[in-house]
């Protein structure tokens, strides 16, 4: 019986394995011991499914947020605190054992974020902005793929202190900010044993109240999907160019800003509702707010607008349907709503809502003056 256990648990790490080896990427493996790091593709995989004590570096497409704490009360409090920072953010997480503490894993999708930015046909000039003036600043004149891969990596990997910010950490439980701060990064090979503790690291489905220490490697449970975050490109883009700027700009820029803030263009509370999705009072807020805003104060084309208001309606329409006379919208006939109401809108030059006529027009709906206005809507 325990034979077969252990057997399935090999296998189970021989496909975790294959996920990561999925990504391209050739990292670099280590075990105590060792004198030097190893690429994976200098092992057989047999040898990464054997062993009990191993380290793997951590991918690109990867952010790996590290409790380590005093005790296990301590660690319990500050990961209910971080759980609810990335379910703010709406950041899917897989949350480990490290075999002492806790470890939650965040994987990137490069691709999607690529694929969406042409779709939407967005601009990337700001990128190609910011490595110019990054390697002007540092009289690089040669510019390698290299070079570029290596500063993408260091924003990318800084972005999670933003996310971050604010964010209350004690003596006796702390997150490792390191691991966002340098390009190569150990963390324990999912489903290995701590040396200090002997037990397994292994994926926790909850929050356990009780600390897991799995001393037996049979009893390791690894995910059965992983999902990946796929934040909105233009949300991204804003992340990043802030990373730089506040984590990786070199010191001869300090004090000089290259990017201007456009938030004279922006809305908050606005930009918060395109990013919140709702049950109720979803067509006024098209009608009302976000085509009034994308038209006639952001100065969008009217293209652009509708297809900005679409996809924020069809991820409404996904939570709860969105109707009309009691019948529900179809995709197409959702979209033909949105465009009226963008020609509509763009005809008459209405202006978006105030706070004040927020709160008049959604005083049926608590869940739009409770999640999006805040304190402001009391």
């Amino acid at each position: 019986m325990i034979l077969n256990l252990i057997e399935k648990y090999k296998e189970e790490k021989r496909k975790y394995l294959d996920f990561l080896l999925s990504f391209g990427y050739d990292f670099f493996v280590w075990k105590p011991h060792w004198y030097l790091w190893y690429r994976v593709s200098e092992l057989q995989p047999d040898e990464i499914i054997k062993a009990i004590e191993l380290h793997r570096e951590v991918l690109p497409q990867e952010y790996v947020f590290d409790i380590d704490a005093e005790d296990w009360n301590s660690c319990y409090e500050l990961a209910q605190k971080l759980e609810e920072r990335l379910n703010s953010w709406k950041i899917p997480f897989m949350r480990w054992s490290s075999g002492r503490f806790l470890h939650y894993h965040v994987f990137f999708d490069f691709n999607w974020l690529k694929e969406e930015q042409v779709r939407r046909g967005l601009s990337t000039k700001w990128y190609k902005t910011l490595i110019d003036v990054h390697f002007e600043a540092l009289g690089k004149k040669e510019i390698t793929n290299e070079d570029v891969g290596e500063l993408t990596l260091e924003v990318h990997r800084a972005i999670p202190l933003l996310i971050l910010k604010g964010f209350e950490q004690t003596e006796k439980a702390k997150i490792d900010l390191q691991k966002f701060r340098t390009t190569k990064v150990l963390i324990r090979f999912e489903g290995t044993r701590n040396e200090k503790t002997d037990a397994f690291k292994t994926f926790l489905p909850e929050l356990p109240k009780e600390q897991p220490l799995i001393k037996a490697s049979w009893l390791v449970k690894f995910p059965a999907q992983i999902q990946f975050w796929r934040p909105d490109p233009e949300v991204y883009h804003k992340l990043f160019v802030l990373a730089w700027e506040k984590f990786v700009k070199p010191d001869v820029l300090r004090g000089v800003r290259i990017f201007r803030s456009k938030n004279k263009n922006q809305i908050a509370w606005i930009e918060k509702i395109l990013q919140t999705t709702f049950t109720d009072g979803r067509k006024r807020l098209i009608e009302l707010v976000i085509l009034p805003y994308l038209i006639n104060f952001k100065k969008l084309p009217l293209e652009e607008a509708i297809n900005i208001t679409y996809e924020w309606a069809l991820k409404n329409h996904e939570t709860a349907p969105i109707t009309r006379d009691r019948r529900r919208f179809t995709d197409t006939s959702l979209l033909k709503y949105i465009q009226y109401h963008a020609k509509r809108c763009d005809k008459t030059k209405l202006k978006p809502l105030s706070i004040k006529g927020v709160k008049k027009w959604f005083a049926d709906c608590p869940e739009v003056l409770r999640n999006v206005l805040g304190q402001q809507a009391g």
